[in-house]
């Protein structure tokens, strides 16, 4: 990621945490505060996929209800990503599986357009450990690797409510920066629960 790209990013987030401070004192002022824990919420994802590509994701999420809404959170992610077959030795016709651990958190906010739908916008930065293969005339050279890998989502989504404050999501993401390395493609479909404690 360039330097453009993280200012810009930056700027973005930035302006973001301002227009949530100005909304939540307004509304605050208008109505009476529900308390700390009423306001938290805790969810995420997981996602299964096996065959020849094998993903195991865990997204792990803590969100506060600034306003009704307004909802900002954090995020945890762990990835582990395998594709079969994904090195090939031309030499020995003997292939490798491209294994991965892929860490990472997240910051996110959800604004509440009209009763279920909501606008969503999201940065994540993972680190991407894996193994590289290289075939040089005949030998076999692994080499542990590591990448950082930005992303920087916009999008919507739906949500269905299950009681008072929690909730099932459906959402569709645009990633704005399609880094090479990264386990998206655009567009990016999520799924997940909201509770609210």
């Amino acid at each position: 990621m360039t330097k453009q790209h993280s200012f810009i990013i930056l700027l973005l987030l930035s302006g973001l945490c301002l227009s949530v401070s100005t909304i939540s004192a307004q509304e605050n002022s208008r109505a009476n505060k529900p308390n700390f824990k009423d306001r938290l919420i805790v969810g995420g994802g997981i996602g299964l996929q096996f065959g020849d590509v094998t993903l195991i994701d865990l997204s792990p999420t803590v969100g506060y209800r600034v306003t009704d809404k307004l909802e900002a959170g954090i995020g945890i992610t762990y990835k582990y990503f395998k594709i079969k077959n994904y090195f090939y030795d031309y030499t020995t016709g003997i292939k490798y599986d491209l294994k991965t651990n892929i860490y990472g958190g997240s910051l996110y906010a959800r604004y509440a357009i009209i009763e279920n739908l909501f606008a969503h916008i999201e940065y994540e930065r993972l680190l991407y450990n894996f193994t590289d293969i290289y075939f040089v005339s005949g030998n076999v050279t692994k080499s542990k690797a590591q990448a950082t890998i930005n992303s920087f989502f916009i999008g919507g989504g739906y949500r269905q409510r299950i009681s008072g404050r929690s909730y099932f999501y459906i959402m569709g993401l645009w990633n704005l920066i399609e880094d090479p390395l990264s386990p998206y493609s655009n567009p990016v479909l999520r799924m997940g629960v909201g509770l609210g404690l």
